[in-house]
């Protein structure tokens, strides 16, 4: 039984899934934007089953996109290389 919602919103949301290959791996991401997140972007690694909250802040921390979307940082790198040119 719920006692409390904390939430339950509906939300418009752009979706859009990407598959491609780099020189360490293939990768098959979901992207998801909303209004939500403050302007970041929702990325959920397919392969992995981890997603997170990423915005261009984060691409720029160093090892940030390869833990959060657990791959390995070559691997994270690359993802790092695409997401650059999608997230503003």
């Amino acid at each position: 039984m719920i006692d409390m919602y904390l939430y339950d919103d509906d939300e418009s949301a752009q979706v859009q899934f990407v598959g491609f290959v780099g020189e360490h791996s293939r990768y098959d991401l979901m992207l998801v934007q909303t209004d939500r997140h403050y302007g970041k972007t929702i990325v959920l690694n397919m392969q992995t089953n981890k997603f997170g909250i990423i915005g261009s802040d984060d691409i720029e921390e160093p090892g940030y996109i390869a833990h959060i979307l657990g791959v390995s940082e070559d691997e994270g790198n690359e993802i790092s290389e695409y997401l650059n040119e999608v997230i503003q």
